[in-house]
């Protein structure tokens, strides 16, 4: 029986690994929270977006979860308690159900957010980008200021998206007159790829630094980018539409999720619980049948 107690407990150690990594996920999209800017390009609406918030939470329930049974398996190994034994397979198969439904879950939010993409944010593009009025939506407006800074892109097809906008509207009556959002020209300070590299989040966290690039963009040369003369913007002004860059980014970012999920599920399913609901029941036959004092 002390080899079915060393196999638990060493297959629960795997679990107690899978659920320190799902919990290390999520805690790290709540320290880098600029996913959430591209996410909120997928709302269905205008109201504030707070999916990041709900993934990364969701994470940390996960991976917490994942820790329990983890525990009570290590416990089921070094105790040979029938009752502790009888609460760990009940927890494992109540993962696999959890996974499973999590699984369907997020593949039919995946579809729903995908379905209706290009009508959405050319209506939101039209009506509520940095417009000044109540019906501005300001999430929306940052959003694709982000994406257009991070991906180096302009509008949803292409930099001629703007006009005829609400925003191009402001501008025309106001003095500035400008063409395109400053975040569609080419910037002095155009670090997009670091904004989610490690230390980035880190400085971010620990000393603070919440410096936002794309809420205050300086162009290397804003006359040019807002000319309409497309031989003086060319080289100054990014004309390729964001729509297949954030598609590419959602559907990279899905894919990786869920192959981490399959992974994680894969191997708790195929192996770890698998082989830990078997080896419990053994255990749980042997503790039975083990003659008393």
């Amino acid at each position: 029986m002390k080899y079915l107690k060393a196999a638990l407990f060493t297959f629960n150690l795997l679990i107690w690994l899978a659920g320190c990594m799902v919990m290390v996920i999520g805690a790290w999209l709540l320290m880098d929270p600029t996913k959430g800017h591209l996410l909120n390009l997928y709302a269905a609406d205008a109201a504030p977006s707070e999916t990041i918030y709900f993934v990364a939470y969701g994470l940390l329930g996960l991976g917490l979860t994942v820790l329990t049974v983890g525990f009570f398996g290590c416990r089921a190994a070094l105790h040979g308690s029938q009752c502790i034994l009888a609460v760990y397979m009940s927890m494992l198969i109540a993962l696999i159900v959890a996974e499973i439904v999590t699984a369907v879950v997020l593949g039919i939010v995946t579809y729903r957010v995908m379905t209706g993409l290009e009508p959405r944010l050319r209506e939101r593009l039209s009506e509520h980008y940095g417009h000044d009025d109540a019906s501005s939506d300001v999430d929306f407006s940052h959003s694709l200021d982000y994406a257009q800074y991070k991906f180096n892109c302009c509008g949803i097809y292409n930099d001629t998206d703007f006009n005829g906008t609400a925003w191009w509207r402001d501008n025309h009556i106001s003095a500035t007159r400008r063409q395109v959002p400053l975040t569609c020209c080419v910037l002095k300070d155009t670090e997009a790829k670091n904004t989610g590299s490690p230390m980035s989040v880190i400085s971010r966290v620990f000393y603070k630094n919440n410096e936002k690039p794309w809420l205050y963009p300086q162009p290397k040369d804003e006359s040019a980018c807002q000319s309409l003369d497309p031989s003086l913007h060319t080289g100054f002004r990014h004309k390729e539409g964001c729509l297949g860059k954030v598609r590419s980014w959602f559907q990279y970012e899905s894919l990786t999720l869920i192959l981490f999920g399959l992974a994680v599920a894969g191997a708790q399913v195929g192996s770890v619980e698998a082989f830990g609901i078997i080896t419990s029941a053994f255990l749980c036959k042997s503790v039975g049948d083990a003659p008393s004092g």
